[in-house]
């Protein structure tokens, strides 16, 4: 499903999100130690949670 965006595959969507400011700088902070972006930070995280659940 193209969606006209040269920048993301098509097994990806863009999403827009509002975050508290000081919650993302700590993940900026955690994504800077593990050597990722903080969008890659955000998405590890929300997979570690959804894994967690089905456990």
């Amino acid at each position: 499903m193209k969606k006209n965006d040269p920048f993301t595959r098509e097994d990806q969507t863009r999403f827009t999100m509002r975050i508290d400011t000081e919650l993302l700088e700590q993940i900026k902070a955690e994504a800077e130690k593990n050597k990722r972006s903080a969008a890659k930070e955000i998405e590890y995280i929300l997979e570690q949670y959804i894994k967690r659940l089905s456990e």
